[in-house]
């Protein structure tokens, strides 16, 4: 088999094909191969990043982006489960990886275990389908703040009395969490070819993150969200799924997987 030609950007979903890949993480391999890449500290361990850093260096321009990661918790023997989308099928990441991978990346992914499927290349209007999606709800806060610039859970930005110009009583948020993060789900997903249906929150936790090595992580909300969506254009749509959401989808965030829309009917 030879090495796929690799262009220097992924071609634009609508009309291509976009593959959506499985794979195995070996914990054991992933955690020593981090380890000794300097990104496993006291303080914090991403694995979002990790897994980023891996992918590029494993697969080069083929990398799957956006994609999704699931490791047991304290269950460090068990294999961890890789979903993402791609432009390349199995065949072209397992050769892609053949030429770039160390024997060690070589074990976290096993080229035995990848797997691909294609995407459907078009989608109908008014199509409905149910989605899982884990989404970090940030906002960068403004020049008026001390900490200008720094991203905030879109939560607690809402929850601060003093965030805008018109400052409101402490303890006056009647917002519950759920409501903030989906419409910050729905905003991302207006005009790129989908109409947020329903969602809700599945499982949340505060996690912190890095995106450079020998940087402070930074903490910040990590959120599962389930629901439904109505294609409304679907050439965008297809785009979507190829890109996924939010300005962390190239690091385990954003990859929208998608079920039967009657799983997805919400109380």
């Amino acid at each position: 088999m030879t090495t796929p030609a690799l262009s220097s950007h992924a071609p634009i979903a609508g009309g291509k094909v976009t593959h959506m890949i499985r794979a195995d993480i070996d914990t054991r391999a992933f955690f020593r191969w981090a380890g000794s890449r300097g990104m496993v500290s006291r303080n914090a361990f991403d694995p979002g990043f990790a897994m980023h850093c891996l992918l590029t260096e494993s697969f080069g321009a083929a990398a799957p982006k956006p994609f999704r990661i699931i490791i047991p918790r304290d269950r460090g023997d068990c294999p961890g489960t890789f979903y993402g989308y791609a432009a390349f099928d199995a065949d072209e990441l397992r050769a892609a990886a053949q030429t770039f991978a160390c024997p060690l990346q070589s074990q976290i992914l096993p080229a035995s275990s990848i797997d691909s499927k294609a995407m459907p290349t078009s989608w109908q209007t008014g199509q409905r389908l149910g989605f899982e999606v884990l989404i970090r709800p940030v906002v960068r806060r403004s020049r008026r703040s001390e900490r200008a610039g720094k991203e905030q859970d879109i939560f607690q930005y809402h929850a601060d009395p003093h965030h805008d110009t018109a400052p409101r009583p402490r303890g006056s948020m009647q917002r519950k969490r759920e409501e903030v993060y989906r419409d910050w789900l729905s905003e991302r997903l207006s005009g790129r070819g989908a109409r947020l249906e329903n969602a809700a929150l599945r499982s949340f936790q505060r996690v912190r993150i890095v995106r450079k090595l020998r940087t402070h992580a930074s903490e910040g909300p990590d959120a599962v969200m389930q629901g439904a969506v109505t294609v409304t254009e679907p050439r965008q749509f297809a785009d979507l799924i190829a890109h996924g959401i939010g300005r962390h989808r190239a690091y385990g965030y954003g990859m929208l997987l998608l079920r039967p829309a009657r799983t997805a009917h919400l109380p």
